[in-house]
């Protein structure tokens, strides 16, 4: 007899893959931890270049050059940014996926209810785990937003954990929102990865053409989003990996 009803014990020794992937061919790094970290180095050395010589003159251009028909056009876009009906959905599938997995539910959505299970979870942890990375950049860096610059003439940073509103500009927590969910659509449904991506790109126009964010602060959470996605992917889509479908309090036992 099963002791936990969220727990199955098909669970515990068959762990069915993530889409596209089989159990005899678990999802890997696609890289090394050595060559993610040269990569957020060359990230971070991108950034501060556009900082140093693109951000304000491309705000400027912006300010100059776009008009409110367009601008108003990207503050419809850039509601796609909003992280939270991604959370309420995953979380939804998440609890379903786990409920269905331990009662042998047959699901209408032609994929198991494992999948549905690690696939919002990965969905889940990238958003968290990105997110709270992003919260804290927002607050140490304290970069003032861009209206500050034209209404008031201020580039720069401003002190760290001020909690000031208009010091929260690097980096992008829509942008970071928009890529996070991209990024792990396209692992999950590679075909369609493009097009994921390019509604992740146009969240990221609309954070500059709106003039909510520089050009640095797009860059960095998209980054941030590409790197936490790809790294948590392993560990919650590997059929290697069991506590991906288990209750939540039963993460840390060992199966």
């Amino acid at each position: 007899m099963n002791p936990d009803p969220l727990t199955p014990q098909a669970a515990v020794s068959v762990a069915p893959a993530a889409p596209g992937l089989s159990p005899q061919n678990p999802i890997r790094h696609p890289v090394s931890l050595v060559t993610w970290l040269l990569l957020a180095g060359v990230l971070a050395l991108v950034a501060g270049a556009c900082a140093r010589w693109i951000d304000l003159p491309l705000a400027i251009w912006i300010q100059r050059s776009v008009s409110d028909g367009v601008n108003l056009s990207f503050e419809w876009i850039g509601e796609l940014g909003e992280s939270g009906p991604y959370i309420g959905v995953a979380l939804a599938f998440y609890v379903v996926g786990l409920i269905g997995l331990a009662r042998g539910w047959s699901n209408p959505l032609r994929m198991s209810y494992a999948s549905m299970a690690r696939g919002s979870l990965l969905m889940l942890s990238t958003l968290a785990v990105g997110g709270l990375i992003v919260l804290l950049l927002k607050r140490s860096v304290a970069r003032a937003r861009p209206e500050l610059f034209f209404e008031k003439g201020i580039y720069g940073l401003g002190e760290s954990f001020s909690r000031a509103q208009q010091f929260n500009s690097f980096p992008s927590s829509h942008t970071y929102a928009a890529f996070a969910v991209a990024v792990v659509l396209a692992i999950l449904a590679p075909r369609w990865r493009a097009v994921f991506y390019l509604l992740a790109v146009l969240v990221a126009m609309s954070r500059l053409v709106n003039l909510d964010h520089y050009l640095s602060d797009v860059m960095t959470a998209a980054g941030i989003a590409f790197v936490v996605g790809h790294m948590l992917a392993p560990r919650v889509l590997g059929s290697q990996y069991q506590w991906p479908l288990r209750a939540q309090w039963r993460w840390w036992k060992k199966a």
